[in-house]
């Protein structure tokens, strides 16, 4: 199967932050008329994330507003030169914070602001969000750490020697996730003000929007689908290069085939791309309930660590289809798939791991 990634645009343009207080370039992609992708590069996070603006009638919907309250901001200026609309709605697909980290921009700038999610996804954001802070804090810490020994001992972790561009690299890299951190310390959370627990469907400014709750990399995510327009929008349901999961990987995959029958002829995941075919979200779902499928024949086989059961995953004839044997994404996709199985082995045997 050959994948062909392809930017939907009717204009496309890469958007350099007016303020010093971010570096984060972010690129503005027209899907259809009304309806735009802002995709970040790195910002000390995540290495990319989608922002999606809709102009209705009379106002605007944004689904997701990003790791950083300065790149929501720079959307939001984008937004104003687009239309003159307010912002009415915000959706937060679920509660990782590089999805609503940047409600409080919206909110501060609209007061009538209504923030759609999940009940499940809201929960999620009172019970873990105030633990994020000091735990960037320990990350960047810890990260600054590695790369001052690193540069004194002229080598890496591994113990290759450090080449001038891989400590550009690192550097680069710390110096972004320090500017993330002292942004996230700062962060007015700003939550949700409409909930619901299944599905909640919204007939407004000439649009149906259809908001369903699916497991992706979290459970109660949101997943938005535009009928007429046949647009979705999956959140973390769907990601690129490889799949972001935390939750059961069934369950996930199961979350994949029911995307699968929608009528969507453009489909814009929670990181990558826009695509205007299934072709990856089928990949994606063949990925997982391969692992799902292979863990519980290891498992009914008797192997008992995970390590076992590792060993005899093979998903290598999809490997190639993810990374197109790029070698840092090859180790990356190794190393996803391995985190799969033990996700997949701890729910075939009811959340147990077992060890000799």
């Amino acid at each position: 199967m050959k994948l062909s990634i392809v930017f939907l645009y009717l204009g496309l343009s890469c958007i350099t932050p007016a303020g010093a207080e971010t570096r984060v370039a972010v690129q503005k992609v027209q899907i259809a008329d009304g309806i735009y992708q802002f995709i970040t590069s790195p910002d000390g996070y995540v290495p990319n994330g989608n922002s999606v603006v809709i102009v209705n009638e009379t106002d605007v919907l944004v689904f997701d507003t990003f790791s950083r309250p300065s790149t929501a901001r720079t959307v939001l200026a984008e937004i104003r030169k687009i239309t003159d609309k307010p912002v009415r709605y915000v959706v937060n697909s679920h509660h990782h914070p590089d999805h609503w980290s940047g409600n409080e921009v919206y909110a501060q700038e609209f007061p009538n602001l209504e923030i759609i999610a999940t009940e499940e996804s809201r929960q999620f954001m009172l019970s873990i969000a105030n633990a994020w802070p000091p735990v960037f804090a320990e990350k960047l810490r810890k990260d600054q750490a590695d790369l001052e020994k690193e540069v004194s001992t002229g080598k890496e972790p591994d113990g290759t020697v450090l080449t001038a561009e891989q400590r550009r690299k690192d550097e680069d890299d710390v110096r972004l996730e320090r500017e993330f951190t002292a942004e996230a310390l700062k962060v007015k959370r700003t939550y949700p003000t409409l909930t619901y627990s299944d599905k909640l469907t919204l007939h407004h400014g000439g649009r149906e929007f259809r908001f369903m709750s699916m497991v992706g990399d979290a459970s109660g995510t949101t997943v938005l689908y535009l009928p007429k327009e046949k647009i979705l929008v999956t959140g973390d349901v769907l990601s690129y290069p490889v799949p972001y999961f935390s939750p059961p990987l069934s369950q996930h995959a199961k979350s994949l085939m029911t995307l699968g029958k929608l009528d969507a002829d453009v489909i814009i995941p929670g990181h990558g791309p826009a695509w205007r075919d299934k072709d990856f979200l089928n990949l994606e779902a063949e990925l997982l309930e391969s692992v799902v499928s292979q863990v519980g024949e290891a498992v009914k086989k008797g192997m008992v660590t995970v390590e076992e059961i590792q060993k005899a995953v093979n998903v290598e004839p999809l490997r190639v289809k993810f990374t197109h044997d790029d070698q840092d994404l090859n180790g990356k996709f190794r190393r996803y798939v391995n985190r799969m199985v033990e996700n997949a082995s701890r729910e075939a045997r009811d959340g147990r791991k077992f060890e000799q």
